[in-house]
């Protein structure tokens, strides 16, 4: 790993500010998680003009290499200019200065950036991922591997040989147990393993393009090779206990080894055809899963016998099959607000609150955040700032030259790993984190 990925981290100034080495490159999140079960439509973002001088000392610009005396020189002018910025600020929101080595092209760097919002001054941790590399892939990790478990989030990365990670989506934080579920939606290997309602959901394609879009999925069930009545059937969620009386819950092995749940119908799964057919907990098959019926929906167990052959799918809310973009999908995370679309920022109250958030810690309080950017230029950004309100940092992400962003979980969540050591340490275990590889890695 250490080959392609450069442990110096650039310092970099924005909008007239400039970093010094001496700051701290670590933040302890300490304040609050999120935890949100709400239903929501949100809304979606693209595309922003950005890309000037990103690697000014000592590497290409414009298309020229400066060596010897004459690149002595020109970094003493781009050091003076940097002051001189401090001094006076620059009026381009994305000018940028650069002090220390260049990233030699490296598809995954780390930098500490500051960015100025009016008269106030925002540090942020910076991994940034070339998506466009062939050596690199992204994944989705869960917490020693079961939804609803919770880990160290570079223990999680060090076991999976992830080179950079960013916690994920909001979960459960202070339920008291050892299972503590997800909120959004989950993806990875190509499989929805925990189904989220609300917020945006950031998916990689197996060509690695990325995608963010307020996407609501729906289970749809069918017996004996037909969708319609009475051989239809559905389900509420994938993997998570259930929240009210009324539930049809599928719990698949990335919940473990067994369902958890104590009441209702279970329906046992094995290689698309029902094995047996029980009450409460059972445990989950290996090449199958476990409908479980609660409350008025337990009627529909009913259309299962043993011998039974059983299917599902997914369909997108608004009744579109996904069979399009959303089914090449390997590896997706769900948390929100959307914070940018098409290089303009979105977010709003209003946008926050269409998307399923009504917290005061979401639409206007200052936190602890985790982010993730991606840029025209094939650029995916992780990016974590130790307070802000979500206002700032959607402007912290257009800055960063985002043309798409989004929130994720933050608080004493909010973590970001690279090279095997933390740059940002989380306040607490977390749930779940994108991963980035670079040549290996599981």
């Amino acid at each position: 790993m250490g080959n392609y990925v450069s442990e110096k981290r650039p310092y970099r100034c924005l909008e007239g500010t400039r970093q010094s080495p001496g700051l701290p490159s670590r933040h302890n999140a300490v304040a609050d998680s999120h935890q949100y079960e709400r239903q929501g439509i949100g809304i979606s973002d693209r595309d922003r003009d950005r890309d000037e001088a990103r690697d000014m000392a000592g590497s290409p610009v414009t298309g020229l290499r400066l060596d010897g005396a004459w690149g002595l020189l020109f970094r003493v002018v781009v050091g003076l200019l940097c002051v001189h910025g401090l001094t006076i600020g620059f009026t381009r929101a994305d000018s940028v200065c650069f002090a220390g080595n260049s990233t030699g092209g490296e598809p995954v760097v780390s930098e500490m950036v500051e960015v100025k919002l009016g008269s106030r001054t925002v540090t942020c941790n910076v991994v940034r991922v070339n998506l466009r590399d062939s050596r690199v892939r992204l994944g989705v990790g869960l917490a020693s591997d079961k939804v609803g478990a919770t880990e160290d989030l570079l223990a999680l990365a060090r076991r999976k040989g992830a080179i950079a990670a960013i916690n994920g989506t909001f979960f459960n934080a202070y339920e008291k147990g050892p299972v503590k579920d997800p909120v959004g939606t989950i993806i990875t290997n190509g499989e929805l393993v925990h189904k989220g309602n609300t917020g945006t959901v950031f998916g990689i394609t197996r060509d690695k393009k990325g995608l963010m879009a307020p996407v609501r999925f729906k289970i749809i069930g069918k017996t004996n090779d037909s969708e319609k009545w009475p051989n239809n059937w559905y389900a509420y969620f994938i993997n998570r206990l259930p929240t009210s009386a009324n539930s049809v819950i599928i719990y698949t092995p990335s919940r473990g080894m067994t369902t958890g749940v104590g009441d209702g119908i279970s329906v046992v799964v094995r290689s698309g055809e029902v094995v047996s057919i029980g009450t409460g907990e059972q445990a989950i098959p290996e090449d199958g899963y476990v409908i479980n019926f609660r409350g008025s929906e337990e009627s529909l167990a009913s259309r299962f016998q043993v011998g039974t052959p059983v299917d599902y799918r997914l369909e997108i809310e608004d009744g579109t099959s996904a069979n399009g973009i959303w089914a090449e999908v390997q590896e997706g995370v769900g948390a929100g607000p959307r914070l940018l679309k098409e290089g303009r920022i979105v977010f709003s109250v209003e946008s926050a609150k269409a998307e399923g958030f009504t917290e005061a810690k979401i639409l206007s309080q200052s936190y602890a955040r985790s982010a993730l950017g991606i840029c025209e230029s094939g650029e995916l950004l992780m990016v974590t700032v130790p307070g802000a309100r979500m206002s700032e940092l959607a402007e912290v992400m257009k800055s960063l030259g985002a043309v798409e962003a989004m929130n994720l979980d933050g608080g004493a969540s909010s973590g970001l790993v690279f090279g095997e050591e933390y740059i940002t340490r989380p306040g607490r275990d977390i749930s779940n984190a994108l991963l980035v590889f670079v040549d290996g890695g599981l």
